[in-house]
């Protein structure tokens, strides 16, 4: 039997409650089947008793639909609008280690799927801080796993007691009448231990005039690191040895006005930085101007600098490094993972050539309830500028949208660009706006204008 939207959702939600002695997706099969088919009521009890069921039967069903997550508003602010229809509540849950993870809600969609998680605490204690979601992997159908290309997550410090992370992802294929399953793979959960700033005696004087370093003042990320790795500061005591042996001073140079102090560790596991500099003649700390980090070329070691402008050597005698470390612990120590099978809502996707004015190549466009994807190439210059997109609605109205990821790739022998933009609909200028495909009349780039048909 062919299903409306309504009845899948409908079905769909009424399937996730458990209820005692009493079948409810066989109800709901049972009601529909009725629908196709009149069988007369010849008393009035049996008419309550139906009237009683269908109110029921609605009320439970309303329920479980609009009981949406509250992770929409904590990730997208309280202008995210969200129509009926476009997200499946899920609620699904597990509990590990005293922490309880929940898919909240997914929409799935023939081109893009969106899933929002929670963690919180089984007593209901504020989590600790920042909570830091590992890797999110999507099967759909059995496929090989395939990671986010958007994952954001929000800690609310009005709210400690639950932490919620959106991931979103690509997806092709799925028939709007169809069911896929979809299995995700949540890599353990850590929650970030911040210790420091601590305070190290280390005599940068005495450092930097056994080992003196001058580096451009644009140094590549792979100069910086062939450059550190030349010093040898293992033998530098850090405040934290004990704990993180593996973290080391890695070294320090003068680029520009510059004084610029990195530490290093492995890739993985507890990391940490300069984050300031006690100036012992004034007892005042001076904080990092910015930071970065970047690799060694085996891919083993990660360095962390921090610059500290209007640093000259002739204050290094009186300056003495304070280091902040961090520290992931875990939260959940397994991969969990949660899988269920739905009909993906619609969304459009289309091959196309068109060639924008700016030499712009746009050769695939997919607009889906989650925003709007182009593929194509472009020109490979720094001041490229992405497409002013905007949706003409079925009522007249205009919506506005936001490019959220860009991924741009290039070579030297190529004078062109392979690009990938996500877009986003605004309800506002931060807010986010979901769409089902049949509120949707056109898609405009630049000054070329889409007709969507579903």
């Amino acid at each position: 039997m062919n299903l409306t939207p309504d009845e899948r959702r409908i079905r769909a939600a009424l399937e996730q409650i458990e209820t005692p002695m009493y079948d409810i997706s066989a109800a709901v099969r049972e009601q529909r089947a009725r629908r196709g088919r009149r069988i007369p009521l010849r008393s009035p009890q049996r008419i309550l008793a139906a009237v009683l069921a269908a109110v029921l039967l609605t009320m439970t069903a309303a329920a479980a639909v609009m009981q949406f997550s509250g992770g929409w508003h904590a990730i997208f602010g309280s202008g995210v609008t969200l129509p009926e229809g476009i997200a499946l509540p899920l609620q699904t849950s597990q509990t590990v280690d005293g922490c309880t993870v929940t898919l909240e809600d997914a929409i799935v969609s023939s081109s893009s799927i969106a899933a929002i998680f929670s963690v919180q605490r089984t007593d209901g204690a504020a989590l600790e801080d920042q909570v830091e979601f590992g890797d999110i992997l999507l099967s759909v159908d059995g496929a090989a796993p395939q990671s986010p290309h958007i994952a954001q997550s929000v800690y609310d410090p009005d709210h400690p007691e639950i932490q919620y992370s959106y991931q979103e992802y690509e997806y092709f294929g799925g028939q709007e009448d169809e069911e896929i399953s979809l299995t995700f793979a949540v890599d353990p959960i850590r929650h970030i231990e911040v210790q420091g700033p601590l305070t190290s005696e280390i005599d940068l004087a005495a450092l930097y005039g056994a080992q003196p370093l001058a580096l451009a003042e644009e140094s590549s990320d792979t100069a910086l690191a062939a450059a550190y790795a030349q010093q040898d500061f293992a033998a530098v005591p850090l405040p934290l040895d004990s704990r993180a042996p593996d973290i080391r001073f890695a070294g320090m140079s003068f680029r520009g006005d510059s004084l610029y102090l990195a530490l290093s560790a492995p890739v993985e596991g507890a990391s940490a930085e300069v984050s300031a500099l006690l100036d012992t003649r004034t007892g005042e700390s001076i904080p990092s101007d910015s930071g970065s980090s970047f690799g060694q070329a085996e891919g083993m070691l990660q360095y962390y600098e921090t610059r500290f402008p209007g640093i000259t050597a002739d204050d290094l005698p009186y300056l003495q490094p304070q280091i902040t470390y961090t520290f992931p612990l875990p939260l959940t120590p397994e991969t969990l993972t949660f899988s269920f099978s739905t009909a993906p809502v619609a969304a459009y996707a289309h091959n196309m050539d068109l060639h924008l004015p700016d030499g712009t190549h746009v050769t695939r466009i997919s607009v889906s309830p989650i925003g709007i994807q182009l593929n194509g190439t472009c020109h490979a210059a720094p001041n490229w500028q992405r497409p002013t997109i905007s949706l003409l609605l079925q009522d007249g109205t205009t919506v506005s949208t936001n490019a959220y990821a860009t991924g741009i790739t290039s070579s030297d022998s190529d004078p062109a660009a392979n690009f990938d933009i996500s877009y986003e609909y605004k309800t506002g200028a931060h807010s986010r706006r979901f769409l089902p495909l049949s509120d949707i009349a056109a898609v405009t780039i630049d000054d070329m204008t889409i007709t969507i048909a579903e």
